[in-house]
């Protein structure tokens, strides 16, 4: 039995506590001092990170102190903007807000990286997730009506295929398509009828969103398992996405507890219930 300790998610949410004081300490304009603007040592470093980063160099002494103007004159207006209570009602400013603390979420599931053996767990998990996906080659010949189908079906063991049919822009010949692709041009119900056809002889007619099909199919590949090996990069990029998931749902959840979430009466037909909203964030 696994210790509670070793849980990826009580590593999250520690890990994520930690981020989130460090965040409310570099961004202390969150609870500006009445009539005070400060440019510390880390925002300062931060310019030249960013400076950096961009330009593949750090900036000069020069490039420097016009950083530092241009912060300090935007830390100004947004101290003004604040006070003057601009930001209030601005769908702006908040969508930014949201989207910082998203950018937050997501850089706390980044702080933690599973182990070999947790991978391996999630992969015997979610095997059916990693397999190759099955794969068809086969001919059709396309018909306005079932009835000219059934005719045609009839004579083609008696005559060259390509004599028969109406015209279309469609192809006559696929190879290795997947069912997916198939569904994407024929339609759902067309793509799974064609990978139940018999091999090797004409056979229909097969209803699509065109119209009806003779098809033959020529060549059938199989599902097949994916090695962990081989798989390795996918599955540590979902096992993070369910790390977020766990994160978001855990986040939200307290969010819920904390605020009291007050809705019109005539508009309360429209919001869906809390425990409804739960189940969507991911």
């Amino acid at each position: 039995m696994r210790h509670w300790y070793k849980e990826p998610l009580l590593h999250f949410v520690i890990l994520g506590g930690l981020l989130f004081a460090v965040y409310g300490w570099l961004n202390h304009e969150a609870s500006p001092e009445p009539g005070v603007v400060r440019i510390t040592e880390a925002d300062v470093n931060w310019l030249k990170e960013m400076w950096t980063r961009q330009r593949q160099r750090p900036p000069e002494e020069r490039e420097l102190r016009g950083l530092v103007a241009d912060y300090l004159k935007e830390a100004l207006l947004a101290r003004e903007a604040r006070d003057l209570g601009l930001e209030e009602n601005d769908t702006v400013v908040r969508r930014r807000l949201a989207q910082k603390m998203e950018f937050l979420l997501q850089d706390t599931a980044r702080l933690a990286e599973p182990g070999e053996a947790e991978l391996h767990s999630f992969y015997e998990t979610n095997r059916s997730r990693y397999q190759t996906s099955k794969k068809i080659s086969f001919s059709q010949i396309y018909f306005k009506s079932e009835a000219s189908a059934r005719k045609a079906l009839e004579e083609i063991p008696n005559g060259d295929s390509s004599q028969f049919g109406d015209p279309t822009l469609l192809e006559r010949e696929f190879a290795e398509e997947e069912e997916n692709e198939v569904a994407n041009r024929f339609g759902r119900t067309f793509a799974e009828s064609v990978f139940n056809v018999h091999p090797d002889s004409w056979q229909g007619p097969v209803a699509s969103a065109y119209g009806f099909h003779l098809v033959r199919v020529t060549e059938r590949q199989e599902a097949s398992q994916i090695s962990f090996e081989k798989a390795r990069p996918r599955i540590l990029m979902d096992w993070q996405y369910e790390q977020q998931a766990k994160i978001n749902r855990s986040f939200f959840d307290k969010l819920l507890e904390k605020y009291d979430v007050v809705i019109d009466e005539t508009v309360k037909p429209l919001v869906e219930p809390v425990t409804a909203l739960k189940e969507k964030i991911q």
